[in-house]
């Protein structure tokens, strides 16, 4: 099966700081689009849907809903660096991306 390219339009700041926090994870962008288009396909919904009215609207409850279904996707990726050091993270990444020879 071929991939196909998903192209979405932010501020660069956005970006950035988007992508430090997924490079802290463990992850990057592709993942993440990855795992919300798994979410969306399992679910047939977006774990931070906004309803149709002003995004105001949202409760307390329909925002910590969201951040948990969120962090829910994540778990398994984080608990694989759970138990591993900074430097073996980099090796693992090094590794995986065939940048480290063994």
């Amino acid at each position: 099966m071929s991939d196909a390219m998903v192209t979405a339009r932010m501020p660069k700041a956005k970006k950035a700081a988007g992508n430090q926090v997924l490079e802290k994870m463990g992850g990057n962008a592709s993942q993440l689009i990855n795992d919300v288009y798994d979410y969306l396909i399992a679910h047939g919904s977006s774990p931070c849907e906004r309803s149709e009215s002003s995004a105001d609207q949202l409760t307390h409850d329909r925002i910590s809903d969201a951040l948990a279904s969120i962090d829910a996707m994540c778990l398994p990726r984080e608990n694989r660096f759970a138990t591993m050091d900074d430097d073996a993270i980099k090796r693992e990444r090094l590794a995986r991306r065939g940048l480290l020879e063994e």
